[in-house]
């Protein structure tokens, strides 16, 4: 008997409350060296290689409405991630996971963080999240995190 069509995994991972990453300790104003830590921590730990799109999208996960991503910024966030960063313009096979990043949003008193990545191998899987920040006490602190990942189940045999 052959199985149907490839079934979606997907997990969901809902962070509240205390958790302040060390990415995020002590990160001042709404700049440059704020947006890359913010940046870093949503690409999160790890000496992998990583490609990031050279671009920053307002819809990440659709790469809907992007522009460049500044110069300066690209400096700040390879500088403030501890992944080997090779940015690109487009996904490339071997180079690693693929992220999309958001620009920061920043609002009076917080800061939303939002991004996308997909692995480029065969039933690769997906995810995302979005990260929001509130000042407290002169510095940010994460309020709310929202991850999710989707990977597609193996084709059954048969």
């Amino acid at each position: 008997m052959r199985w149907p069509i490839p079934v979606a995994v997907c997990s969901v991972v809902l962070a509240l409350g205390s958790m302040t990453p060390a990415s995020a300790d002590g990160v001042q104003g709404k700049g440059l060296h704020a947006e890359a830590a913010f940046d870093a921590r949503a690409l999160g730990d790890g000496r992998r290689k990583i490609q990031v799109l050279d671009q920053v999208c307002v819809s990440p996960d659709r790469q809907r409405g992007c522009e460049p991503i500044k110069p300066a910024l690209r400096r700040a966030i390879t500088k403030a991630s501890s992944h080997r960063i090779t940015w690109v313009d487009r996904p490339t096979p071997h180079r690693g996971t693929f992220w999309v990043l958001a620009p920061v949003r920043f609002g009076r008193h917080s800061a939303k963080v939002r991004w996308a990545w997909r692995s480029l191998h065969e039933y690769g899987c997906s995810g995302g999240g979005r990260f929001t920040y509130e000042r407290q006490r002169g510095g940010w602190k994460l309020v709310l995190g929202l991850q999710y990942e989707g990977c597609p189940a193996g084709a059954g045999s048969g």
